[in-house]
C-alpha cells in the first residue's frame, strides 16, 4: 500500500484489499484499523512518518477481534525514488499470521522429487498441521503420513520438521505464490 500527504492512500494491491472490513477501512481515501486501540497506534505513527520522525517505530502489530494481530511494517521512501512510486511518502507492508504461504507444487516435484502426496502433506506441516490431521483429512494411517514426512525430509535435505516448515516457507516467500 502507498500513503501519500495526508495520509491519502495512493495505491493498494489485492493483498491489502483483503483486510477491508474485518481489520481496516478505507474512508475519504485514509487508512483506518477497525479496532479503535490499533487505529489510534496506526495514525500516530503514520503521522510520525509522515513528519520524518527518525525514532518512529517501522513495525507494529494491529490487534484483530477474531485472529492474530495483523503485523505492518512502514517505510519512509526517499525524496529521489518518491515519483517511481506515484508521489508516495510512504509504503505499507502487511503481514497476515492467519495466511500460511504455499511453495508452488512444481517447484517441490521437480526440484526435490516429491511425489505430489509428499507435496501436499508437506504443504499441509508447513501450515501447522498434525500428522493426525493429516491422517483424517486424506483417509490415511498417521504410520503412513509419518512414512511420507520421512521421505519428504530425505528428499529436501532436512532433518526435522521445524527445519523443514522453515525451508519451506522461504521457498514459498520467495516463489511469489499470493492468496
Amino acid at each position: 500500500m502507498l500513503i501519500g500527504e495526508a495520509r491519502k492512500i495512493l495505491h493498494l494491491n489485492r493483498q491489502a484489499e483483503q483486510h477491508f472490513g474485518s481489520d481496516l477501512a478505507l474512508r475519504s481515501e485514509r487508512l483506518y484499523a477497525t479496532n479503535l486501540a490499533a487505529d489510534r497506534m496506526l495514525q500516530a505513527l503514520l503521522d510520525a512518518h509522515l513528519a520524518g520522525e527518525p525514532d518512529a517505530r517501522e513495525v507494529v502489530g494491529l490487534q484483530r477481534r477474531d485472529y492474530r494481530p495483523l503485523v505492518l511494517r512502514i517505510v519512509s521512501l526517499p525524496e529521489n525514488v518518491r515519483t517511481a512510486f506515484e508521489g508516495a511518502r510512504l509504503a505499507l507492508f502487511f503481514v497476515d499470521p492467519e495466511f500460511c504461504p504455499e511453495p508452488p507444487p512444481g517447484l517441490l516435484l521437480q526440484a526435490f522429487g516429491l511425489t505430489r502426496r509428499e507435496a501436499k502433506v508437506a504443504t499441509q506441516l508447513m501450515c501447522g498441521c498434525t500428522l493426525q490431521e493429516i491422517a483424517d483429512e486424506t483417509g490415511v494411517g498417521v504410520g503412513t503420513v509419518r512414512a511420507q514426512t520421512k521421505a519428504i525430509l530425505a528428499k529436501t535435505g532436512t532433518k526435522r520438521q521445524a527445519e523443514l516448515v522453515g525451508f519451506l516457507t522461504r521457498l514459498a516467500i520467495i516463489s511469489g505464490k499470493s492468496p
